[in-house]
């Protein structure tokens, strides 16, 4: 196994989750938070636990919100000098510009697990809840070849490496526009002022809404941090909403959007790489582009 003591800084919803997934797969896990009641939960979940990163960490897995990981980089790197950061933040550009500042390229690797719930916080942890999802992890100096067989290892994941930005834009799609499009539709439910509605509500609003009026604070942090990249795709939204607005009034022109949508549903939703056997993991990793990586029957499988 790449990294066998590793640091879990922040132990949220996230990062318990990947503590518990350490913990349980036998690796010397300790938890660093600064909320004694976290850390308290954290111990009696069998966690062990520390009010700074301990030295002789080789990985540190920083788990906290975005604007705590800038901050915390400097005294985590000085903490675990021969330790690799991985932080674990749902943007990277803001992340890779704070350690291209203190010059810590070569020890960090970026990693997005997308995977979660509407909930928060360590008591809503799981060590099942990573295991299986997409990562994303940017390229970057740091050891990531190393980052990306840990990952498979550890969570049996599937990795796409991908530049910072590149992830940035991807995730404004999948992730960070629909937290948008979640609240604004609870939000005009609710303006609306329909007593029935709430009655009548069912699995396409319940399912439309599950990430909605959750942690605001986290919200914000995550769609102000990745602006630039959010900010056309809302554009890009707003300027669709409009021309279903306009086909509603042309019924021939609306059931031929939807008929694009429905054929074009099952490619975005299921797309079907073709994989290999990785035969030389850092030269798939060292060509530009999108690189999907996961364990196969008989090792590293890629896929372009």
């Amino acid at each position: 196994m790449t990294f066998s003591r590793p640091a879990v800084v922040g132990a949220g919803l996230i990062g318990g989750s990947v503590a518990l997934r350490l913990r349980a797969q036998g690796l010397d896990v300790v938890v660093v938070d600064p909320d004694p009641a976290t850390l308290e939960a954290a111990a009696a979940a069998g966690l062990r636990t520390a009010e700074v990163v301990p030295a002789d960490r080789d990985v540190v897995v920083l788990a906290a919100p975005l604007h705590v990981i800038v901050r915390a980089l400097a005294a985590v790197a000085a903490d675990a000098p021969d330790a690799v950061i991985v932080d674990v933040g749902s943007v990277k550009g803001t992340v890779r510009d704070a350690v291209v500042a203190q010059g810590l390229e070569a020890r960090w690797v970026g990693a997005h697990p997308m995977a979660g719930t509407e909930l928060s916080g360590f008591a809503h942890a799981d060590a099942g809840l990573l295991v299986g999802a997409s990562w994303g992890v940017t390229r970057g100096d740091g050891p990531v070849a190393d980052v990306v067989r840990w990952l498979v290892d550890v969570f049996a994941a599937t990795v796409v490496v991908l530049d910072a930005d590149a992830h940035d834009r991807s995730v404004a799609l999948v992730s960070h526009a629909p937290h948008v499009l979640a609240n604004a539709l609870l939000e005009v439910v609710e303006t609306a002022g329909d007593p029935a509605a709430a009655q009548l509500a069912a699995g396409s609003f319940r399912d439309g809404t599950r990430v909605a009026g959750r942690d605001p604070l986290r919200t914000r942090n995550m769609l102000a941090d990745n602006a630039a990249a959010l900010g056309p795709v809302l554009d890009d939204l707003v300027a669709l909403l409009q021309r279903y607005r306009r086909d509603l009034d042309d019924p021939v022109a609306l059931a031929e959007r939807l008929a694009r949508v429905t054929t074009a549903a099952d490619v975005v939703r299921r797309p079907e790489p073709a994989w290999q056997a990785a035969a030389d993991l850092d030269a798939a990793l060292a060509a530009p582009g999108v690189l999907l990586v996961r364990a196969g029957p008989t090792g590293l499988e890629t896929s372009r």
